[in-house]
């Protein structure tokens, strides 16, 4: 096995259980429905995680063939990302429905703050996962380009931590959709 091969295991590992963390808190709302005070926002904020979640997998993969794994500091930055992006899931949907119920616009403000700031962060070591594998090409206009893209896209992201404004978060976070649907569109394996 090369160590692209080994990493893109362990990557795949550490995704598979962000996105059962995140599946089993969506399903545990879904079985105390009759408890949860729904709310659209923060299923749209889970749907966005994992889009981005299932997108990090595709651009690993993509990148597989850079040589930067095979040096300690690049696999440090990518394991940053991972941890971070298993914390996110975490932040994403409440874990637990107490008996008394769940209001998830409360949680959504509540959790706001944590969830949107580990979100730019998680974003932010995307970015830095992605320049270590091109770094050879990082001079690139296509190159900076994605990256100014992506960089604007974690200052939203910050915006939403800052900003507690329900309105705001209401117009940014299904924009983010659409924007990360356009983003899939050009992925494709192999």
């Amino acid at each position: 096995m090369s160590p692209f091969e080994y990493l893109l295991a362990l990557v795949s590992i550490l995704i598979g259980l962000a996105v059962a963390d995140l599946s089993g808190s969506l399903h545990r709302l879904l079985r105390a429905r009759q408890r949860v005070r729904w709310d659209w926002l923060p299923l749209a904020a889970a749907l966005l995680v994992m889009m981005l979640i299932l997108e990090f997998w595709w651009i690993f993969y993509g990148l597989g063939t850079s040589v930067a794994w095979t040096h300690y500091s690049a696999f440090l930055v990518l394991a940053a990302s991972l941890v971070c992006m298993f914390l996110l899931a975490s932040a994403t949907l409440p874990d637990e429905v107490p008996e008394e119920g769940m209001d998830l616009t409360q949680y959504y403000r509540e959790n706001g703050r944590y969830f949107w700031g580990l979100f730019g962060l998680f974003v932010l070591l995307m970015i830095a996962v992605e320049l270590v594998a091109e770094w050879d090409h990082i001079r690139d206009a296509a190159v900076l380009r994605r990256t100014l893209l992506n960089l604007t896209f974690v200052a939203v992201l910050f915006s939403l931590a800052k900003v507690q404004n329900r309105r705001y978060h209401a117009v940014l976070v299904p924009v983010l959709l659409v924007f990360l649907t356009i983003q899939w569109s050009h992925l494709r394996l192999g």
